[in-house]
């Protein structure tokens, strides 16, 4: 079902500049416009911008999320598996940092529980 900025905007919890900008990019190829001029998206456009929110959120900088879009597009899976393979490894190394940071804090926690 084809959406005009605003709904997109909605769906993918982005404002309708960052769509803008990420179409500037590359990160989204460039919308299709109706008869008004508008710009319209579909649901492929939809999964496509949510990764790409996944990827940034989680840490990937905007040129490597480029990289990957392009390969997507392209069918490399080759690249496509590089790069998320490599990110999957940043992400679990910050994950097991993140589990010895809480390790720490209930440490120090449990330490001043028992001093007061």
């Amino acid at each position: 079902m084809p959406m005009k900025i605003g709904q997109f905007s909605r769906e993918s919890e982005l404002s309708p500049h960052t769509i803008r900008y990420y179409e500037k990019i590359g990160l989204l190829q460039k919308a299709d416009k109706d008869d008004s001029g508008h710009r319209i998206y579909d649901e492929a456009d939809l999964d496509l911008i949510n990764w790409v929110t996944c990827l940034k959120k989680s840490g990937m900088p905007l040129q490597k999320i480029k990289r990957y879009v392009e390969a997507y597009r392209h069918n490399n899976n080759s690249e496509v598996t590089e790069i998320l393979g490599l990110h999957l490894v940043k992400l679990k190394a910050q994950q097991v940092d993140i589990e010895h940071y809480i390790d720490v804090t209930k440490k120090k926690l449990s330490q001043l529980k028992k001093s007061n």
